[in-house]
This record gives C-alpha cells, sequence and structure tokens, in this order.
C-alpha cells in the first residue's frame, strides 16, 4: 500500500522521479564499487560515491586510477553506470515498464517526451526502441573499429575487446573514462582511434531528436527539417569549427608543438568536440595555454545538444539567446531564427536556465575554493582558474580537469559530487518542472510598469 501511495506521487511530479532514480542508482553503484571485489588498493566511501556520482552522471572526474584501481568487475559496473547515465535511468525503467504493460501514463510519457524529443510522441514503444537499438548498433561499430585499431597496436584479441567495449560505451555516452593509465594520452599520434572516439562522442552528444527526424525525413520523405533540427546543427557545427580553429590559434606552438600539421588539426577537432561534455584528451589539459583554457571553459558551458548524452546549457538554449540578440538588434519585436519566430515563452526558459546555471557555477566555484585554499594549476599557483574549470567541468559533466581532481581533500570530493549531481539531475528535473508549470498557465497578468535596464 505505501508503495502504491509512493509510485502516485512520483507520477504526478515526474522531476522527483528522475532524482530519485539516479540517486538511488548512485548511491547502489558506490555501494558495489565499496565492495572488496571491485577494487584492488584501499578504497574509502567517499572515493567510490566519486567514481559513481562520475560515471553515472556521465562526468568522467576521477579520485583514483580506474585502470589500477579497480577490478575488472569493478570496471564492469562503471561502465554499467555510464550506459544508464547516458540514456537515462528513467529510459530504462520506462524500458521496463513497457516489457509488463501495454501503455504507460501520460507523466511517463511526459518525461520520455522531455528527454527526447521537442514534441510528444504518441507511440512510446516505437520511440525507445529507436533510441536502444541507435545506442547499441552505433557502440557496437564503434566497439568493432577501436577492436581492429587497438589489436594493431599489440594489445592482444582479450584485452582489445575489453578495452574497445568499454571505450565505445564511455565515448558514446560521453562519459570519458578510460582503462588506460594515460587515457587517449597514449593513442596522441593514432589518427584511427582519435577519429574513433571523437565520432562515438558526436552520436552520442548530438541528439536523439535529431538523428530521429532525420529518420523521419528519409522514410517520410518530407520536405521541410524543422527550426530545433536546423538550431542545433548550425550551433553544433559552428562550435566544433570555432574550438579547432581556436585551439590551434592559441597552441599550435604550444601544447602541440611536437606535432605535424594533419595531427594538430586532428588534434585541435578532437579536444573541440571532446570539450562539449566528453572529457577525453590526448593532450595534458595543464599543458594548453589560459587563451585556450578559456575556450574549454565556453564550450564546456554551451555543452552538448538536448536529448542527448551530454551536459550543459544545450546548444539549442545558447542559440535560442543568439537569436533573441540579434533579433532585437535588427529591429524584431521577438526572436526570429530561419525565418520562424521563437515563443516568447521558450526565450524565458532559455534565459532562466542560464541564470540559474551561471549562478550554480558561482555557488559551486566559492565553494571550492573556500574548501580548497590552495590549487594548483599549470606549475603555479592560478587557484581561481583551476577551480573554476574544475567547477564548470563537473557542472557540465564534462571530465576534463588541469590536475585539481586527485588532490581533491574530502570537503572538495564532496563539493565536485554535488556539482555533478547537479549537472545531470538538477537541470534536467528543472526543465521537466518549467515544462509542467507550462502547461498549466496563470489566467491572469499584472499591470505593466518600466524599469530602466543598462
Amino acid at each position: 500500500m505505501e508503495w502504491k501511495r509512493i509510485n502516485r506521487k512520483l507520477e504526478r511530479h515526474p522531476a522527483r522521479a528522475v532524482i530519485y532514480s539516479f540517486a538511488l542508482a548512485d548511491i547502489i553503484g558506490a555501494i558495489l564499487l565499496w565492495c572488496p571485489f571491485s577494487h584492488v588498493k584501499t578504497l574509502s566511501f567517499i572515493d567510490a560515491l566519486f567514481t559513481s556520482t562520475s560515471a553515472i552522471c556521465v562526468t568522467g572526474l576521477t579520485v583514483v586510477n580506474t585502470a589500477q584501481d579497480f577490478t575488472h568487475l569493478g570496471q564492469f559496473i562503471i561502465l554499467v553506470l555510464m550506459q544508464l547515465g547516458g540514456l537515462g535511468v528513467m529510459t530504462f525503467s520506462v524500458f521496463i515498464a513497457l516489457g509488463f504493460k501495454d501503455s504507460l501514463s501520460f507523466s511517463s510519457r511526459l518525461s520520455l517526451q522531455e528527454s527526447f524529443l521537442p514534441h510528444f510522441t504518441p507511440e512510446p514503444r516505437k520511440l525507445l526502441f529507436t533510441i536502444f537499438a541507435y545506442t547499441f548498433i552505433s557502440e557496437a561499430l564503434i566497439a568493432l573499429g577501436l577492436f581492429l585499431c587497438f589489436l594493431g597496436h599489440g594489445l592482444g584479441i582479450k584485452v582489445s575487446l575489453a578495452q574497445a567495449i568499454f571505450h565505445a560505451v564511455s565515448a558514446f555516452c560521453n562519459a570519458g573514462f578510460s582503462t588506460f593509465n594515460d587515457g587517449m594520452i597514449d593513442f596522441q599520434k593514432s589518427y584511427a582511434v582519435l577519429a574513433l572516439i571523437a565520432l562515438a562522442i558526436l552520436l552520442g552528444n548530438t541528439g536523439f531528436p535529431i538523428v530521429y527526424e532525420l529518420l523521419s525525413f528519409f522514410k517520410e520523405k518530407r520536405h521541410k527539417l524543422s527550426l530545433h533540427f536546423k538550431l542545433t546543427v548550425y550551433t553544433h557545427v559552428a562550435l566544433i569549427i570555432f574550438g579547432t580553429v581556436a585551439f590551434l590559434w592559441f597552441d599550435s606552438a604550444g601544447a602541440m608543438a611536437g606535432l605535424s600539421w594533419p595531427l594538430k588539426v586532428v588534434t585541435a577537432v578532437f579536444h573541440s568536440v571532446s570539450a562539449r561534455t566528453a572529457g577525453f584528451n590526448s593532450i595534458d589539459i595543464a599543458h594548453f595555454s589560459e587563451h585556450s583554457i578559456y575556450v574549454f571553459l565556453i564550450l564546456m558551458v554551451i555543452g552538448a545538444c538536448p536529448g542527448s548524452t551530454g551536459g550543459g546549457i544545450k546548444t539549442t538554449t545558447f542559440a535560442v539567446l543568439s537569436c533573441t540578440v540579434w533579433s532585437r538588434l535588427r529591429g524584431f519585436p521577438q526572436a526570429v531564427a530561419f525565418k520562424r519566430s521563437i515563443p516568447v515563452d521558450q526565450v524565458g526558459k532559455a534565459v532562466t536556465l542560464v541564470f540559474i546555471y551561471l549562478l550554480a557555477i558561482m555557488l559551486f566555484h566559492f565553494f571550492l575554493t573556500f574548501t580548497e585554499p590552495n590549487i594548483p594549476f599549470y606549475k603555479s599557483q592560478h587557484e581561481f582558474l583551476g577551480a573554476l574549470f574544475e567547477v564548470v567541468s563537473a557542472l557540465g559533466t564534462v571530465g576534463l580537469s588541469t590536475g585539481v581532481t586527485s588532490n581533491l581533500n574530502l570537503w572538495g570530493k564532496i563539493c565536485i559530487i554535488l556539482t555533478m549531481f547537479v549537472g545531470r539531475v538538477g537541470l534536467l528535473s528543472l526543465i521537466s518542472f518549467l515544462s509542467e508549470v507550462g502547461h498549466e498557465p496563470r489566467p491572469y497578468r499584472y499591470p505593466k510598469e518600466r524599469v530602466m535596464v543598462g
């Protein structure tokens, strides 16, 4: 009886279900990683919780070495947590629920729609099947390619297969975990490995709505693509180009000095793609110039596309705000893009999300600098930038670090754990909450009164 009451309560508040499901999976994962069969050396519960949170929130920040400190079973648990976190615990819950009954409640449909599509879907079973098929087919193909690459590096069949599967899931889910001692730095000069990892990241963070619309476009032979598709793809491509050019401009003679020009281009593209929430790096981040670090910060804040495995404020949020500013400068009364007007409520939603996101960065950054008074960064004491980079990386579920993570104290770890959890769950819950409010608009308005702005 008590379970039915809780279930009804969660049905009325889908946002709570998202939070509770992630929290439960996080705690279970931490307990499993804390067990003796999961780790080689002594592992504290806070480190187990940090690793579990990083995996379920597909972040990739680590306080222990994944390759050296965890057993094969422990690494498998991390892989499962990454897969759960990448697609969303609620997605798996809905998938399981559909296996036991023919229909879903309205709130479950709403939660599914808010996670993966910009419109309501009358066919959740078909949608879920497409999501899982796309995910596992993509991961399988990337794993096959990586297996051949690792085999060519002389790792052996079993090791190559295990590493290929782990990194395919980690890259597609934009998790950034690696079971190599130095991550992708070991394959700094491998065009194929870097290209496959970057491709997997793009397959995961481009967003399922884009894939779903492309499939519908060719299958149903539509003549037009939606505004959501255009804004997402244009912004996505523009950010990749921006990051690539910036890294080449600022660090072709710095962090990438020892590489050939073709490899510099590949490395710049790889980091531009990875910085948007994946967290893989083929060069130590601490070796990049401060100008490149600022570029990393910009890319990490914007993040991936909506309905994807990545974090950040999302590309469409950035695009909507950019269109709003540009439209105002051109004299339009509201945001315009591709000869379409963007609803005012969506502009307000984007402004609210960005404000809360930036506020969260400031609060967590203040707390981290308070708990970690001496954070090293790039062989000097740039504590402010080092702490800011760590917080933005955690909140955007990116996983890149300048070397701060492994030196965190207890309160610093707790701060980053909370930051990762809020980045993966809090903003999703906020979006869900705002959408619920949007379906029940208040039937009245207050009188207008002007204020001075700027």
